[in-house]
C-alpha cells in the first residue's frame, strides 16, 4: 500500500504497549499528545521540545533534542465545518474529516520548515551526540592522559626501563577515564564555533535552494518526512523517529523529470528486547517530482486506476482490481535509486 506510515508506527505501539508523549511549544506555552490519545491537545505551528516513552505506564527513555526549525500542526475539531488540505497528498475536506489523520493518506500532522537559524544549545547538543566527535574525544583524551604521564614519571623516576614505559601506559589508562567526561564537554565548545558558522551556511543554502528552485518547500518537507516514516517503519524494530537535520539538498532534471536528493541526519528510536533506545544515523532520500498529481475535492474519494481504469477507493492505497499502488496524490516521491 502507499499511505501506511502512520498506521504502521501506531499498530506497532499498540502490539509492543508503547506510549509516547511529545511536548510541544506554541506561543510560549506547552501542548501535549500522546500516541495513546490520553492527550490530544492542540497543535498550530508547534516546535517539539521532549519526548518521553513510556511502556505498561512505565517511563523508560525521554528525547529533549529536536530541530526547532520544524513546525508541527494538529488540526483541531473545533471547527469542523471549515476547510483544509493535507499537505502530504493534497485532499481538500472539512476539518472533522482529518482530525483522525487525512482519510487519503493517514497523515496525522502537517509540517512547516522554519527558516531562521538554531541557537547555540541546539548546535552544541547535537556535537555531544555525534559518534565520531565521541571517538575523537576519545583519541584527544588519551593522548593529553600519555603525555602528561609520561612527563610525569620521566621527571621522577631515577631510571626509565620496561616497568616504567608500563606505568605509563597503565596510569595514561587511569587518567584518561577520569578526564574523559571533562573534556567530553570542553571539547564541544572548542568545536562549537566552526560547527555553527558551517550550519549557519547550509541553512542560507537551503533558502537559496527553495528561492531557485521554485519548489513548494512545505509540501517537499511533508512528503519527504511521509517518504521516511515508510522506510524507517518497515524495520521491525524501530517505533519511533525525527529528522534532526538536513544537510544537503541538490536538484537535478533527468528523462525531463525534476529530481531531488536530499542528505539528512536522523534519530531512530528502537526497541529491542524490552529496552528502549535511540541512535543518530546519516541517511539520504532521492525525491522524484510527480507530474501526475490528482487535486482531490472536499468528499471525493473514488478515482480511476492509471492502468486498469478501474473506479477505485484512494484511502485504500492500491487498485483492488489490479494491484497497482496510487502514486498520484503525492507531489514528491521516493525513488528506489538515486536519480
Amino acid at each position: 500500500m502507499a499511505f501506511i506510515s502512520e498506521t504502521l508506527q501506531m499498530r506497532r505501539l499498540t502490539e509492543s504497549g508503547v506510549n509516547i508523549k511529545t511536548t510541544y511549544i506554541v506561543d510560549g506555552t506547552l501542548r501535549y499528545r500522546s500516541t495513546d490519545a490520553n492527550q490530544q491537545d492542540d497543535v498550530h505551528s508547534g516546535i517539539r521540545c521532549r519526548k518521553e516513552y513510556f511502556r505498561q505506564g512505565k517511563l523508560l527513555h525521554t528525547e529533549k533534542i529536536f530541530d526547532s526549525r520544524m513546525e508541527y500542526t494538529y488540526v483541531s475539531g473545533m471547527d469542523e465545518e471549515a476547510q483544509h488540505t493535507c499537505e502530504n497528498c493534497g485532499f481538500t475536506g472539512k476539518v472533522k474529516e482529518f482530525v483522525n489523520g487525512c482519510p487519503c493518506c493517514d497523515a496525522a500532522s502537517n509540517i512547516d520548515y522554519a527558516d531562521k537559524e538554531l541557537g547555540s544549545k541546539h548546535h552544541y547538543d547535537l556535537v555531544l551526540q555525534s559518534p565520531v566527535y565521541r571517538i575523537v574525544t576519545g583519541v584527544v583524551d588519551y593522548v593529553v592522559s600519555f603525555l602528561l604521564c609520561s612527563l610525569w614519571i620521566i621527571n621522577t623516576s631515577r631510571t626509565f626501563n620496561g616497568y616504567d614505559v608500563g606505568k605509563i601506559f597503565i596510569y595514561s589508562t587511569i587518567l584518561a577515564m577520569i578526564l574523559y567526561y571533562f573534556f567530553y564537554l570542553c571539547d564541544a565548545y572548542a568545536v562549537l564555533g566552526p560547527v555553527r558558522r558551517y550550519k549557519e551556511k547550509q541553512n542560507r543554502q537551503q533558502q537559496e535552494f527553495w528561492t531557485a528552485t521554485g519548489i513548494d518547500k512545505k509540501r517537499f518537507y511533508n512528503n519527504l518526512n511521509y517518504e521516511a516514516g515508510r522506510r524507517y517503519y518497515s524495520r521491525p524494530d524501530v517505533i519511533d523517529y525525527d529528522i534532526m537535520d538536513y544537510t544537503g539538498l541538490q536538484e537535478h532534471v533527468e528523462n525531463g523529470i525534476l529530481c531531488v536528493d536530499v542528505e539528512l541526519q536522523v534519530r531512530l528510536v528502537y526497541l529491542r528486547g524490552g529496552r528502549i533506545t535511540s541512535a543518530y544515523q546519516k541517511d539520504t532520500f532521492s525525491l522524484s517530482h510527480n507530474d501526475r498529481v490528482m487535486t482531490l475535492d472536499s468528499g471525493i474519494h473514488v478515482i480511476k486506476c492509471s492502468k486498469c481504469d478501474a473506479n477505485i477507493d484512494v484511502t485504500k492505497g492500491v487498485c483492488e482490481y489490479c494491484g497497482t499502488e496510487i502514486d498520484s496524490l503525492q507531489e514528491w516521491k521516493r525513488k528506489i535509486t538515486k536519480c
